[in-house]
């Protein structure tokens, strides 16, 4: 006969997990991201690199010049681990609503979800890519698989079993920094992405990648990954190295 033994704690979440991840399952097939598939490929050494850590760690942060993938690839793996991991039950796209000193696109009508979306382009475009069309963007949206939140709703919320990805962090202060990053939550990750060479505040100084990425970066955390990106690591269009190489000698 089997020996009985008395199930840990561990064993107990483990079983909880599953149970979700199967509810989960069934309630995607409305939405379809079963049936779709999320093949994660990496075009440079670098985007490995950010894949890997995203896999790896809990806090990931990856800063570098536009084009060279940071966001979509930050998503597509999200999706992938979201498929796979029944401990990640959404994901969370936070992003900062800072706009070009200039080009205000003042007051917006709406829900709060059409008053956000013409800031989550950079997400939504992606998201549009991975799955071929954007009416499954927007099931996954209305479904709560994926989730869009302002900063402003992050404060007081603690994240759980989420993969949270925070675009354009150069335009959040320090303080914005610290009240995002201490609301994950158990069985979550959080991917902050940012580029130093477009800041929008009105005092650049007060950028949290000038200040953040160099002590993570030299921290030595286990459950954290500081990854840069340079010029020449661009993956939209080869031109575009060149031209910011350009523009750096104004």
């Amino acid at each position: 006969m089997a020996k009985k033994r008395n199930l840990s704690e561990a064993d107990a979440e483990a079983v909880a997990a599953w149970e979700e991840h199967s509810q989960r399952v069934e309630y995607k097939q409305t939405v379809r991201l079963d049936d779709i598939k999320i093949n994660v490929k990496c075009l440079n050494e670098k985007q490995k690199e950010l894949k890997k850590a995203i896999e790896s760690k809990e806090i990931v942060i990856a800063i570098g010049p536009a084009g060279t993938g940071k966001t979509y690839l930050s998503l597509i793996t999200a999706l992938h681990l979201l498929k796979t991991q029944p401990q990640y039950r959404k994901i969370v796209l936070i992003k900062s609503v800072t706009t070009i000193p200039g080009e205000e696109l003042g007051f917006l009508p709406g829900t709060l979800q059409e008053k956000m979306e013409p800031y989550m382009w950079s997400y939504l475009g992606n998201l549009n890519k991975i799955f071929g069309d954007r009416g499954t963007s927007k099931k996954m949206i209305e479904s709560g698989i994926i989730s869009i939140e302002p900063i402003a709703y992050v404060r007081g919320n603690t994240m759980d079993n989420s993969i949270v990805i925070i675009d354009e962090i150069q335009n959040l202060s320090v303080h914005t920094f610290r009240t995002i990053i201490t609301r994950i939550g158990r069985n979550s990750k959080m991917i902050f992405l940012g580029d130093a060479d477009q800041i929008d505040l009105k005092n650049a100084k007060e950028s949290c990648v000038l200040k953040v990425f160099p002590l993570f970066e030299k921290g030595n955390l286990d459950c954290c990954s500081a990854i840069s990106f340079e010029d020449e690591e661009t993956v939209r269009n080869p031109i575009i190295k060149d031209v910011l190489k350009l523009l750096k000698t104004i």
